[in-house]
């Protein structure tokens, strides 16, 4: 499978991640996972239980349709480091009314440097030159008011509406 072009900012480089190195974050070998795709990651990424629990989800995913790929987990990569310091992910390609769901989450000692604002900026951009791309959403928990002001500086509102029991943000192209 061919790895998707980069997307490029100032400071970050998104990678799209395949599905065997997805494979090789299931199973803790950030080196194996690594090396194809030219990243450093740390010892212990991800750290967050809830995006390693949606590895798999993903990875089932271009199990089905490798065409996602493009669609599915960029890794954001610190350029001055070569170090992932997060994620950047799509939740598959537009749903048949051209909705593209976003999600983003930065290693801990990675955030407040506005890299989710950068790396969020940069695929919501490659995202709506997509064919078939109308609109664009993320789910964002009522608790975590960082994820709540990136929304609204990205642009998404929220709808009153839920998905998967979170509130859901949103905003036309």
């Amino acid at each position: 499978m061919q790895r998707p072009a980069t997307i490029e900012s100032d400071r970050l480089r998104l990678v799209a991640l395949l599905p065997e190195e997805i494979e090789a974050l299931i199973s803790g070998d950030v080196e194996r996972a690594g090396r194809p795709a030219g990243v450093v990651f740390a010892h212990a990424w991800p750290d967050d239980p809830d995006f390693r629990n949606g590895l798999a989800w993903h990875l089932r995913a271009l199990q089905a349709d490798p065409s996602q790929v493009a669609w599915r987990i960029r890794v954001i990569v610190e350029r001055s480091s070569n170090s992932v310091v997060g994620s950047i992910n799509l939740k598959g390609p537009p749903s048949p009314d051209g909705d593209v769901e976003i999600g983003w989450g930065l290693m801990e000692h990675r955030r407040q440097r506005g890299y989710a604002l950068e790396a969020a900026a940069a695929v919501l951009a490659w995202a709506v030159r997509q064919p078939g791309v109308r609109s664009i959403s993320a789910t964002v928990p009522d608790d975590n008011q960082p994820s709540q002001r990136l929304a609204a500086r990205l642009g998404l509102a929220r709808t009153g509406g839920t998905r998967r029991d979170l509130p859901l943000w949103r905003t036309g192209t």
